[in-house]
């Protein structure tokens, strides 16, 4: 039987102030609400002179809910395939990865997941058959490289003076001999080491990121709780802190040039931007003054021309829910360009409400996929959003999990 988690959890403010010398920032202009024919999109280049720059995604992986696997899905919302997971218990972003290119013909890529049965475990189902990777007690996370077999995941024990992470990285092959490639005790705010991405280069992992991020906590949470970035250069074995505590870190484009981050002091100044790590330019935006609760989530465009978030209002744990969000998209060059409560986004899709909603990825460089929760959290949808022409659309019934690659 599976265990899924609500779409909120626990919400902790986190106490923020964004300093960084040197720096250019960009303030947007705060947008109104704007219908679907009234988007502006900025100008894109040519899409052949910059294919060979990024991936676009051939599926995407969900979980329908029906107790067995995980479902692969073409970009037009057809089923494929489907995989067994046997005590996944719940599908989600962090805790699977698709080792590996995935085609048009029949399912043969490996899919790795985390069980939650006891021993805990990454377990991989091979050609429908699932057998054991690496026993992971305490597992906190995983990313994987798309459409690569190269994936890191780590593990914490906490003490009574600490909490301790391991962060091990490799492919199916050497994960279950290889011993962690970073260690950390963390004795000062008790965050442990979440991986977020591999980098790679013809083929070779050279860079494992990661952040550090919040367990064991409990409340009213709408974004994901860290802070910090780094990365492992894998050839050398140093670290380098790209980002510090000042960013509630929130994601990451696809060729690690652009970092999202949220912050707030606490007494409801909250804000939001994206940073060049290449050269520490910092894009501001505005947050909408209805949006108490801040914003979160960062979620880039392929081609690194657009960047899409929430913001939110009020409390699902309020002894009146008063819960609202707003979807927005951002420039990486400065301004929004997509504006729309969640009001309005229902009525597009003809239903009463959505009580959560949060952007997942991109189909395509103008085409945002979307998770929404429907009827009080008891079904999950992936809706899309076309940035150019305003239209929205519901394609699959479930929750997202991953996008599968070529």
């Amino acid at each position: 039987m599976k265990r899924r988690l609500p779409a909120t959890t626990i919400f902790i403010l986190l106490s923020l102030i964004m300093s960084a010398c040197g720096t250019i920032t960009i303030q947007s202009n705060n947008a109104a609400e704007i219908s679907p024919t009234e988007i502006q999109v900025q100008p894109v280049e040519n899409d052949q002179t910059k294919a060979a720059s990024y991936k676009l995604p051939t599926m995407i992986l969900v979980d329908t809910n029906d107790n067995y696997g995980l479902t692969f899905f073409n970009l037009q919302g057809q089923a494929i395939t489907e995989l067994k997971t046997p005590g996944i218990g719940y599908g989600s972003s962090g805790h699977v990865h698709i080792a590996g290119a995935v085609g048009d013909g029949p399912m043969m890529t490996p899919l790795v997941y985390r069980s939650f049965e006891n021993p805990e475990s990454l377990l991989v189902n091979i050609n429908d058959s699932v057998s054991t990777l690496v026993e992971t007690p305490m597992f906190y996370g995983m990313a994987g490289a798309p459409g690569e077999a190269y994936m890191a995941y780590s593990v914490y024990e906490p003490t009574a003076e600490s909490v301790h992470s391991d962060l091990y990285m490799g492919n199916l092959e050497t994960l279950p001999i290889s011993g962690p490639i970073y260690s950390q005790d963390n004795n000062v705010d008790y965050y442990v080491v979440n991986p977020v991405g591999i980098q790679t280069e013809a083929g070779i992992a050279v860079k494992v990121w990661f952040t550090h991020s919040a367990w064991g906590i409990g409340g009213d949470i709408i974004y994901p709780v860290n802070n910090s970035l780094f990365s492992l250069d894998m050839t050398t074995g140093n670290v380098v802190q790209h980002l510090d505590k000042t960013c509630s870190f929130q994601g990451q484009s696809q060729n690690f040039t652009w970092a999202a981050c949220r912050t707030s002091d606490g007494n409801g100044s909250n804000g939001y931007f994206i940073q060049n790590l290449q050269n520490s330019s910092i894009v501001s935006f505005q947050v909408d003054p209805s949006s108490d609760r801040g914003a979160g989530y960062g979620v880039f465009s392929p081609d690194d021309l657009y960047v899409a978030w929430i913001e939110a209002s009020g409390s699902h744990m309020a002894e009146v829910p008063d819960y609202q969000s707003r979807l927005r998209i951002g420039s990486t060059g400065g301004g929004i360009v997509y504006d729309q409560a969640d009001t309005s986004i229902a009525s597009a899709l003809g239903i009463g409400a959505i009580p959560f909603m949060k952007p997942v990825g991109w189909l395509d460089i103008q085409t945002l996929l979307v998770e929404i929760n429907v009827d009080d959290y008891v079904s999950s949808a992936l809706i899309t959003i076309n940035i150019a022409t305003g239209a929205v659309n519901k394609i699959i019934t479930g929750s997202f999990v991953e996008f599968a690659y070529p």
